[in-house]
């Protein structure tokens, strides 16, 4: 009954979450691991996770090294670059084959390498002259691997390896000129690869050979730096500085929508550069150079928004040479660091928080598990570990519910950096406890890591519960951590009120027959007392029982009756009945169409009984088709005045002449048939009766049309130039007025019209149903007779 559920997180709660963590106090303290590069003075550069999202691999730019450090071991492993003082800036990985390769950039020597860490061997491609590779990314996984790389012109780089041939070539794009004259940091996804121009945040898409670029907001001497994409596919980026000291810098994000949102770092003369986004929390993460900080954003409120129009350029991509070096292999050296530990220093305001690190800080990037690690300009790679836990919040935080009755919250237990363990949920209720009231909440529960689990509060206020606003505690307790959050619930007095349902609203009696119909009495909110039922507008020679008598439902439930009707010389015609309900109190009413008639008299007349088939099947069409439904009772009360204004007349009249009731037993074959036909279609037709009762009546009429009036019309048309030129006419307006009933009878039975406009537009339907199909009918006999 109660449903416990995960769900994603968006990026929007995430962000709301992590603001709220703001107010963890001590629990929020990092730990910052620091690891010492074994080669010194390397300049480490480019630090990137395996593709299992484990950290890490980077290289040492001054060293010419690729490096992994494994800290489950705390090993590192250094491979030399096979051409000396390359400058490599950075690195990618990816698999090929079951293994790791890196794929890397070599600044000083125009160079990209591929690395295969499991044999040794480098491959290094030597690019165009003066290009100077910098920053490299890789699609995702494919059957190629496709890396692009960033330069120090207004180039980009693609380079594509096909593991199967072993071969690679390399395509060269120019940016465009609203990019700004280069770019620095790239990011590729499937199909389209993002990168920090100068200016601009660019796009390029491989299948429409497309670049599109979106300014950033101006500021004095900024330029973007790097970008990351979050699990929304918002492109994060940072606005750097480009002065020595005292400037701004900024990070910001473009969504969607074309919108800009940027925030200003805090630190005076910080310099935003690297950016990662927190794989569980989707938080922004940067590093400022200048003044030695990483720094996590909480982009839940705040910032300067501004609103940017894409400009689209195509280009196509310009094939380049480049000389294959194979080298190898290079076989690592393996040294193993014991880290250091310290608390580094923190400080927060609205949106930002930011720990003081003790060296120049390089790149930043956070793994699968939510830990941050960074490359320190001291020779070092660092690792910052923030004390996960949870947030509980419920939604909506007010609830109004009546007497017997119940409603629902949504409680959520959220994982704050990385937390994932079991958290026990209990309720109290604050000061006064309200008497008569339940509730229920599924514990314990345990959010996935960055993630929330859901579990939903019930409470169930019974009839007497007691009125007013009370307040329910939620507490979420995991270990040490406790934390709470708050429901208002205000009760409301429950309604106490019932309503009565006829059901047929309609009943067609012989006379000295009965007729029954069931009668539900309907509890609203806490009503349960007795009702008694009574009937009114019943002429002489008609009684109404009802059985039982009184009815008493239960509190939201129903109680039945039966009310039945008994002729003993009632007169014919149609009577409306009101069937009221009291309980002292309260009277409740409706009503039930009563009609009396005089039996199937000219069909009685035409085959001798009552009980004769055709007179039963008349009568069944009639009551267990046509009468059972609002539409079909409403015709009825039009055709039965109509009918029993003559028919007693004609039923006479057949009695006393055997001919003319062998004549009229002929001619009612056909509508015996007919209305065999109906019958069918009627229970074929579709689950609505309603529906299924309009089909019906446009088939018989339509039919009745056809066979009786068809032949009369021909012989007209034939012998009538001036008839066959008004049937035209004559069969456009009755089609639309067949039409206009149509609708109106469907209006009329969505909108529960009065029986009066239900009468009116269902003859419509049959008289202009009939007519249509008779002078069709006749004009395709015409022509049949006209063919021959």
């Amino acid at each position: 009954m109660l449903i416990l559920t995960a769900a994603p997180f968006t990026a929007a709660v995430s962000s709301r979450l992590v603001g709220q963590a703001h107010g963890l106090g001590d629990e929020a303290t990092a730990v910052l691991t620091e690891w010492t590069i074994p080669t010194p003075d390397n300049l480490p550069m480019g630090l990137a996770l395996d593709p299992s999202g484990e950290c890490c691999w980077f290289v040492e730019s001054s060293g010419s090294k690729v490096v992994h450090l494994d800290p489950s071991t705390d090993t590192f492993q250094e491979w030399t670059i096979p051409t000396p003082d390359s400058k490599p800036t950075s690195l990618a990985l990816t698999m090929i084959s079951g293994s790791i390769a890196v794929l890397g950039t070599e600044n000083a020597k125009d160079k990209v390498f591929l690395f295969f860490p499991n044999t040794g061997i480098f491959r290094e491609y030597t690019l165009p002259p003066d290009f100077g590779p910098l920053y490299t990314s890789i699609e995702p996984e494919g059957p190629q691997v496709k890396a692009w790389f960033t330069g120090i012109g207004d180039s980009v780089g693609q380079v594509i390896y096909d593991p199967s041939l072993g071969t690679l070539r390399m395509n060269e794009l120019a940016l465009p000129a609203a990019a700004g004259g280069g770019a620095k940091g790239v990011h590729a996804t499937s199909g389209a690869i993002w990168f920090a121009g100068t200016n601009a945040i660019v796009k390029w898409e491989s299948a429409t050979r497309q670049f599109t670029t979106w300014t950033i907001p101006p500021h004095t001497s900024t330029k973007a730096a790097f970008v990351d994409i979050d699990a929304l596919g918002q492109v994060w980026y940072t606005s750097a500085s480009t002065q020595a000291i005292g400037a701004s810098s900024y990070v910001g994000v473009l969504r969607s929508d074309n919108m800009f949102t940027e925030w200003q770092v805090p630190t005076p003369g910080a310099n935003a550069q690297a950016i990662s986004i927190n794989p569980l929390t989707q938080n922004p993460w940067i590093t400022e150079q200048g003044e030695d900080k990483v720094a996590k954003l909480d982009p839940s409120g705040g910032g300067i928004i501004t609103n940017v129009q894409p400009t689209k350029v195509r280009s196509d991509p310009a094939g380049a040479a480049f000389f294959t070096h194979v080298a190898g292999p290079v076989l690592p050296s393996t040294v193993k660091v014991a880290p250091t530990t310290s608390i580094p220093t923190m400080t927060s305001d609205e949106h930002f928080q930011e720990w003081s690190l003790e060296a120049g800080l390089q790149d930043i990037v956070v793994d699968a598990s939510g830990e941050v690690w960074i490359l320190e300009s001291s020779s070092k790679v660092a690792r910052l570990s923030l004390a996960s836990n949870f947030v509980v919040e419920c939604d909506p935080s007010s609830l109004s519910v009546i007497q017997n009755a119940n409603v629902t919250s949504t409680c959520r237990v959220t994982s704050v950096d990385g937390f994932s363990s079991t958290v026990q949920l209990a309720g109290s209720w604050l000061g006064t406890i309200p008497d008569g009231v339940a509730y229920t909440l599924p514990s314990p529960v345990t959010p996935p890591p960055g993630r929330g689990v859901f579990s939903a509060l019930i409470i169930s206020a019974g009839p007497a519960a007691s009125t007013g606003t009370y307040k329910l505690r939620v507490t979420g307790t995991s270990g040490s951590l406790n934390h709470t959050t708050e429901v208002e619930v205000t009760i409301a007095a429950g309604i106490a009120d019932f309503a009565i349902v006829v059901s047929p609203s309609y009943l067609s009696i012989p006379p000295g027959g009965s007729g029954s119909a069931a009668i539900t009495v309907q509890s609203l909110g806490v009503f349960s007392s007795p009702v008694q039922l009574a009937g009114s507008g019943m002429p002489e020679g008609m009684a109404l029982v009802f059985e039982p008598n009184p009815v008493r439902p239960p509190i939201g439930g129903t109680a039945l009756s039966t009310a039945t009707i008994n002729l003993s010389g009632a007169p014919q015609g149609t009577y409306i009945l009101t069937i009221s309900g009291s309980d002292g109190a309260l009277t409740r009413n409706t009503t039930l169409t009563a009609q009396v008639t005089g039996g199937c008299l000219i069909a009685t007349a035409t085959y001798g009984s009552e009980l004769s088939d055709e007179v039963q099947l008349l009568r069944s069409f009639r009551d267990e088709s046509i009468l059972t439904t609002r539409t079909g009772s409403s015709f009825m009360i039009a055709f039965d005045a109509w009918y029993y204004s003559f028919s007693p007349i004609v039923a006479a009249f057949i009695r006393e002449n055997p001919t003319v009731r062998t004549v009229v037993k002929l001619a009612l074959y056909p509508l015996i048939g007919i209305l065999r036909i109906g019958g069918a279609i009627f229970h074929l037709a579709p689950a609505s009766q309603e529906t299924s009762a309009v089909i019906t009546g446009l088939v018989v009429s339509s039919l009745i049309g056809s066979v009786y009036l068809s032949v009369p019309l021909t012989l007209l048309f034939t012998y009538s130039a001036k008839a066959r030129r008004a049937r035209r006419k004559l069969v456009v307006s009755l089609s639309a007025a067949l039409l206009l009933a149509l609708i109106t009878t469907a209006l009329a039975v969505t909108l529960d019209a009065p029986v009066v406009l239900m009468m009116g537009a269902t003859s419509a339907i049959v008289l202009t149903s009939l007519a249509v199909s008779a002078l069709t009918t006749s004009k395709v006999i015409i022509r049949l007779l006209t063919i021959h």
